[in-house]
């Protein structure tokens, strides 16, 4: 690991510091999110809980934030770019500020219009975080910056980043610390995302607090190992616990298998966490959002419940059917851009190929979770791109929506597979 130890800071608060900074502020438009106020809300008798969408490497990108999004009607409260991977070291003569601004171009504010987007980076590198962090918050504008320190991937985490660094509480202070440098004076505020450990849970208390000292303005917890990968069922007696350990210094998003409005309420009943964090739940369920908000309230003795669902089917149809229909165009208008770039040497059939394994890997989750979708899986797994255009495809996939869409019952799909659990 390459940091430096830093002295014990909190960063900047959830509503905008206008201080400090002030030339490098002024050249984007200054703004905040204030995480508190939504966190407040969800408190009140009769309120929603914050939700947001958790950030997934291939799979939840911008496309797929956008599709969920689209009309305005996605009804989560934030959402989080998926990680933007910081290198531990630079080339020979390599210019550190202008490689992190090339890492950070793709990231932007204003994605989603009136919902904030988080940024999140990946890395060991104490001063290229912090780079990377000040570039974000002052030049971006983005409302917060998340340190990854949950991806388990081998590639990842045999290079000191992603889960591995909850190895040892000081690499997670110091990977913390050094993002709060880099945000502090700007609106940005720092959280981080973890899991519960790498092989066990051992040293979760630990890590947690070493994540409060170094300035986290609220944590996002996977309730899974590294180890685990995606697999299993997430421990959420472990958010319980990390919500006893921060009390209310430090607000704790619980993350892992909510995939219905019950689930979500189960978690926060469970768990006492102040926000829910949804990824694979929001592929296999469009409205997830939208039910949650609309469903799950605090009775009036604090108690968290469901009313019951009040979507007609007409709708749920006419969303699911507008969801994928945003996320083709999006698709196909990514990748007609690279085409052009790239000239005539990029074959037709390898575009259709992409854009068709593209809408697969949003079917294989969305059609898991429907009884009646469910056996059409492998109907659309064998589209040949060779023989069915996208746009083709595309037809096919909604046609079926229409004729067979029911509500999605509590299921999980594994992250690398087609492969189907349903939680009892």
């Amino acid at each position: 690991m390459s940091f430096a130890r830093a002295s014990p800071r909190r960063a900047s608060t959830a509503v905008a510091r206008r201080g400090g900074r002030d030339k490098k502020t002024s050249r984007a438009t200054a703004r905040a999110f204030d995480y508190d106020d939504a966190f407040a809300r969800g408190r009140r008798r009769g309120g929603a809980p914050p939700t947001f969408v958790s950030p997934m490497e291939g799979l939840g990108d911008a496309r797929f934030r956008i599709a969920l999004h689209a009309d305005g009607r996605g009804g989560f409260t934030e959402a989080c770019k998926e990680f933007i991977r910081i290198p531990g070291t630079l080339p020979r003569g390599a210019v550190a500020e202008k490689i992190v601004k090339n890492l950070c171009a793709r990231y932007d504010a204003d994605e989603l219009g009136n919902v904030p987007l988080g940024a999140q980076i990946m890395g060991s590198d104490a001063e290229l975080l912090t780079l990377a962090a000040r570039h974000l918050g002052e030049d971006k504008n983005a409302p917060r910056v998340d340190l990854n320190c949950g991806c388990p991937a081998s590639v990842v985490t045999g290079k000191g980043a992603g889960s591995s660094l909850l190895k040892d509480p000081k690499f997670v202070y110091d990977a913390v610390s050094a993002v709060a440098r880099g945000v502090e004076g700007t609106n940005a505020i720092v959280t981080m995302k973890l899991r519960t450990g790498y092989d066990d849970s051992g040293l979760l208390r630990e890590n947690l607090c070493a994540a409060r000292d170094a300035g986290a303005r609220f944590i996002s917890l996977h309730a899974r190992t590294r180890a685990q990968g995606y697999s299993g069922r997430a421990n959420w007696d472990d958010i319980a616990f990390a919500k006893e350990v921060l009390g209310d210094d430090v607000p704790i998003i619980g993350n892992g298998d909510v995939t219905s409005p019950l689930r979500c309420a189960e978690l926060l009943r469970v768990s006492n966490a102040d926000g829910v964090g949804i990824g694979r739940g929001a592929v296999q369920d469009p409205l997830i959002f939208r039910r949650i908000a609309a469903t799950v309230k605090r009775d009036v003795n604090g108690v968290w419940r469901v009313t019951e669902d009040a979507f007609e089917r007409e709708f749920e149809v006419d969303f699911v059917v507008t969801f994928l229909r945003t996320f083709a165009e999006e698709v196909f208008k990514t990748e007609n851009k690279l085409n052009s770039k790239r000239g005539s040497g990029v074959q037709e059939r390898e575009l259709e190929a992409f854009k068709v394994g593209k809408l697969k890997s949003i079917v294989k989750y969305l059609f898991a979770g429907n009884d009646a979708l469910k056996p059409h899986i492998q109907e659309v797994m064998r589209i040949d791109p060779l023989k069915m255009s996208a746009e083709d495809a595309l037809d096919t996939i909604e046609r079926l929506v229409v004729r067979e869409w029911v509500t999605p019952q509590h299921v999980l799909v594994d992250a690398f597979s087609a492969r189907a659990q349903y939680q009892k």
